[in-house]
């Protein structure tokens, strides 16, 4: 059934608004990680993030309640573009045993880039500030551990919920302390990590 000229109006409309929104939100996205790094490990302050971004006030509360809020857009966009990145680095392979390693090198990747590492840095120092800091980290942890539990079970884990769990600490307790310290992982460091993790639940690292 056609829709008429004014409704096929108004769906053009809404959908050009849509995407000034999307693109508007995207700026002040990347402006929050800009000023984020500039300042770190001092908080930014809103109107420097708003000046960045060539926004107003108005527009800011229009998408975000607060810095706050903002924050967590901010890593759980990070988190969705990670997720994105790590899926892709574990589809090039079928076995189980190396989808753990490409999901465990992917996470070093954060930060051996210099440049990732920075932004990563600043935003979750601003995250850490943020209460109740647990239930944050695990709501923001969760898409990045469930993308390792399927491997893991497949692999033959005798208990894979708790596997998965001890290979996520290790691997992001890993990062982290490089991220706090400023330093990167080098390959024969994320070499071993691979094997100690694999060996832990007896799994031989299987790549084409």
């Amino acid at each position: 059934m056609s829709i008429s000229r004014a409704t096929g109006a108004v769906q053009r409309a809404m959908a050009e608004r849509h995407r000034e929104a999307t693109e508007e939100v995207e700026r002040i996205l990347a402006a929050a990680v800009t000023v984020m790094e500039e300042v770190a490990p001092a908080s930014p302050r809103l109107a420097d993030i708003i000046t960045e971004a060539g926004t107003s006030n108005k527009a800011f509360y229009r998408y975000f309640t607060g810095k706050d809020d903002l924050i967590l857009a901010v890593m759980e966009r990070g988190v969705a573009l990670v997720v994105s990145y790590l899926e892709h680095r574990m589809a090039k392979v079928e076995d189980p045993g190396a989808q753990i390693a490409e999901w465990i090198e992917g996470v070093l990747m954060q930060a051996a880039d210099p440049k990732v590492a920075r932004a990563s840095r600043a935003v979750t120092a601003q995250v850490a500030l943020l209460s109740p800091r647990q239930v944050v980290d695990d709501e923001m942890a969760s898409p990045l551990r469930e993308l390792v539990v399927d491997p893991v079970k497949r692999a033959g884990s005798a208990d894979f919920r708790r596997d998965t769990d001890a290979i996520f600490e290790a691997v992001f307790g890993t990062m982290r302390r490089h991220l706090a310290l400023g330093t990167r992982p080098g390959r024969r460091d994320t070499e071993h990590l691979v094997a100690f993790c694999l060996s832990a639940i007896g799994v031989a690292l299987g790549r084409a």
